[in-house]
């Protein structure tokens, strides 16, 4: 398949997936996939590790970073998974005023899936946490497309090829 050059933004609750989704795109369709936890400020790093909630101020501040860093990206990689929560409408409408040929991808996973994946201890998000925060979470009510992350590898290929596919039509 051709590699669409295009801006692909996954967001969606902590470990539904967004960073595996985005490593699949890496390694089976040539993007460069880029986490934007990278990028979490010290004061939102310590929130995570005491399970407080980001603040709105917290986040304005974050999404400004986020915003310089996905144009730096884009400048040398035409083709970017771009990967973060994103909880609020708002930040996202700031990243499609920022790049409006971004699509956003919802990367869903049940809650069962999620807690299980949350439970295995590689996320520094918690399941009390996770639980916690999100009530925090706005659902899209931009236009966005969804992966759905609780199978296997195979199932999350098959569901990118198709989009992929489907935006190379458009």
């Amino acid at each position: 398949m051709r590699r669409l050059t295009m801006l692909l933004y996954l967001f969606g609750l902590p470990a539904a997936g967004k960073n595996y989704v985005g490593r699949v795109l890496a390694e089976a369709f040539g993007y460069t996939f880029y986490d934007g936890d990278l990028d979490l400020t010290p004061e939102m790093r310590d929130a995570v590790r005491e399970e407080r909630p980001f603040t709105d101020t917290m986040r304005d501040r974050y999404y400004a970073v986020l915003v310089e860093r996905i144009a730096d990206l884009r400048a040398e990689h035409p083709a970017l998974a771009f990967c973060q929560a994103t909880f609020k409408e708002r930040h996202r409408r700031l990243i499609a005023a920022a790049f409006p040929d971004v699509v956003f991808v919802l990367v869903a996973a049940d809650e069962a899936t999620r807690l299980a994946r949350l439970a295995g201890g590689n996320n520094p998000v918690t399941v009390a946490y996770a639980r916690q925060i999100a009530a925090f979470f706005e659902p899209p009510t931009h236009p966005h497309h969804v992966i759905v992350n609780e199978g296997g590898r195979a199932e999350v290929v098959a569901q990118l090829a198709d989009l992929l596919a489907w935006l190379a039509e458009g």
